[in-house]
């Protein structure tokens, strides 16, 4: 008995010490990418390409649980159950990621299953119940930056509004822009530059750390300049320009 409570001591004091290093235990990945839509309209090139090169980064990163959804696959139904499913795993030592490419509009996301659709404030409840001591959100997608505005014409969309700490959502574009790719590259302009600073490019200091600050500069001045100056990447949510989104091997 005696020797129970101190290997629970124990377990207790490592999962302290994860939160107070500012390192997450484990992350939790939810990626989805779609090219193709059940009406067979608006075709894109790359969007599954950047689920796909997301998830490969996170699999090979801080024992990560990577679930990825792609075309025929990431119907809203799915997309909800494989959310709340991931995200209800973690502890407060852990970090949630969703990572986003496809089609959206104010407030949302579209589905392959174009008649559905998943507003802003319904993936924030699914955050909120999360036990994630840090919470993201990368966001490709056509008026992305109006993603947590309230869709007025459907009651069941609300403002985002953030009551934790550490919840960071990074955009591709301004409300008014489109998000571009290209079918002579297999990402997005944005998840391109996003994977490269998750992966050191973005290490402006050298300290084995990517923050959101350094993320951000990163990101969001090739983004500009890959797309000519008609692209600017958004970055919302309440935290520090020093909070760790991931450390450099």
């Amino acid at each position: 008995m005696k020797r129970a409570i101190r290997i629970n001591l124990l377990l207790l004091v490592l999962i302290l010490a994860g939160v107070s290093s500012g390192y997450a235990q484990k992350t939790y990945l939810v990626a989805v990418g779609i090219n193709n839509y059940d009406n067979g309209e608006n075709p894109l090139p790359s969007s599954v390409g950047d689920a796909r090169a997301i998830s490969r980064f996170f699999n090979d990163y801080n024992d990560s649980e990577v679930f990825m959804l792609k075309d025929e696959n990431a119907t809203r139904d799915h997309i909800m159950r494989v959310l709340k499913a991931q995200f209800a795993k973690a502890t407060p030592a852990d970090e949630i990621i969703f990572a986003y490419s496809g089609h959206g509009f104010d407030g949302g996301i579209s589905c392959y299953d174009t008649a559905n659709v998943i507003f802003c404030s319904e993936i924030q409840e699914i955050l909120a119940k999360s036990n994630a001591r840090r919470k993201v959100m990368f966001i490709n997608s056509c008026h992305s930056g109006s993603f947590s505005k309230k869709y007025e014409r459907d009651p069941r969309s609300r403002r985002y509004k953030s009551k934790d700490s550490s919840v960071m959502l990074y955009f591709s574009s301004r409300a008014n822009e489109l998000s571009w790719e290209s079918s002579l590259m297999s990402k997005s302009y944005f998840f391109n530059r996003l994977v490269q600073a998750l992966e050191g490019a973005a290490d402006a200091n050298g300290d084995k750390k990517v923050t959101a600050r350094e993320l951000f500069n990163y990101v969001n001045s090739r983004v500009i300049d890959d797309t000519g100056g008609i692209q600017h990447p958004q970055m919302y949510g309440k935290f520090a320009d020093d909070m760790v989104v991931v450390y450099v091997k």
